[in-house]
This record gives structure tokens, C-alpha cells and sequence, in this order.
């Protein structure tokens, strides 16, 4: 039975219908209340929706773990929430069986960006010291004003990417292994600013 997160992630694809198109606050609650009502409803009111009910996971669980993202008071599925609440919502059952043996389309997108990054093309090389700050993030997928939550999010699916990649040998083994060794150096060397990042309100 999904709890409270994964009924926000199920009501952004309904009413997104699917995609990453950005969504307003108010639209998310009332949907959600609609789909939830027992789960979304209002103490001692339970016509009417609880706003708060959805305001705690929208900024807290969801977007640590990379599966949404906000800007100027709209809310919107990430790659990687779109296709969970996809699989959450009954909407991926036409998949092939094998399909979850593949590296799946966000996790593809988060590598091919890694792929493509200075760090790696410094690590690869033997030339890690020349790896900046800047390089670091663009790896993650961040900037240095990213704010903490969608941060933590970054890490997180930046690592799940890399464990995807291993497990499935994806490009390649070798490229695979590169890849972890490489986020294995960065969050070594950059340790001391994921800390600081992840305090920071």
C-alpha cells in the first residue's frame, strides 16, 4: 500500500498526465484529495483537503530523493518521479518483463551527463587534482545555489544512477567501474562541502 509521498507522486502524474510539466501547489492538494480523500482530509472537516498534508513531503522526502523539483511556487516530476509514479499508478504495466533488468530512461540521462563531464575526463585520465568545485557539481547535476533539498536529491540519484550502471554493466563494465570511481574520489575529496550543503538550511 503506497504511504503519503508515493499518493502526492500518483496525483502529480494523473494530473500531469504523465509528463514533467510544471504543476501549481493548489492543483497538486486538490487532486490529491480527490484520489486520497480518507488520506488528504482535513481533521474534524473531512470535505475539505489539508494543505499541509501534502506541503511536508512536497519539500522534504520527494525532492531528497530527486523525484520532484520546484520553482516560482510550482512543483514538477523529475525524469526519475515520473517514471515511479508511472510504475505507482498502474501506468507502466505494458512493459516488457525484462524491462526491469535495463537501465531505465532518467537513470540513462543522469550517466550520459556524468559521461560527458570534466571530472571524469580528468579522473579517467589520471589528472583527478585538476577536477574544480564546479566540475564536482556539474557531475552531480547541481550548481553551488542548488538549494539543500533538491542538493540531497542530486546525491541521490546521482549515486543510484552509478549503482544502476554497475549492476547492469552499463555502457560497459569498464566505463561502469569508472564511473563509481569517480564518485567514489569526488565525495571523498568534496566531503567536507556535501556537509556543509546537507546542514545548510
Amino acid at each position: 500500500m503506497p504511504g503519503r509521498p508515493e499518493k502526492i507522486l500518483i496525483a502529480m502524474h494523473r494530473l500531469s498526465r504523465g509528463s514533467t510539466s510544471p504543476l501549481q501547489y493548489e492543483d497538486i492538494v486538490v487532486t490529491a484529495f480527490k484520489l486520497f480523500p480518507d488520506e488528504f482530509g482535513l481533521r474534524g472537516y473531512p470535505e475539505y483537503p489539508d494543505s499541509s498534508d501534502i506541503h511536508k513531503p512536497l519539500y522534504g522526502p520527494l525532492k531528497r530523493k530527486g523525484l520532484i523539483r520546484n520553482a516560482q511556487k510550482t512543483f514538477s516530476l523529475t525524469e526519475k518521479g515520473a517514471e515511479i509514479a508511472a510504475r505507482l499508478d498502474g501506468a507502466a504495466g505494458e512493459q516488457s518483463p525484462s524491462s526491469s533488468e535495463r537501465v531505465d530512461r532518467s537513470a540513462r540521462r543522469e550517466l550520459e551527463r556524468m559521461l560527458s563531464c570534466a571530472a571524469f575526463g580528468f579522473f579517467r585520465n589520471g589528472r583527478p587534482e585538476k577536477i574544480l568545485d564546479t566540475d564536482f557539481y556539474a557531475f552531480m547535476g547541481a550548481t553551488v545555489r542548488t538549494a539543500r533539498n533538491d542538493f540531497i536529491g542530486r546525491l541521490t540519484s546521482t549515486g543510484g544512477a552509478i549503482k544502476a550502471a554497475n549492476r547492469l554493466d552499463y555502457p560497459d563494465k569498464e566505463t561502469a567501474k569508472g564511473l563509481a570511481s569517480t564518485w567514489k574520489y569526488l565525495q571523498e575529496r568534496f566531503n567536507q562541502e556535501i556537509d556543509r550543503r546537507k546542514q545548510k538550511e
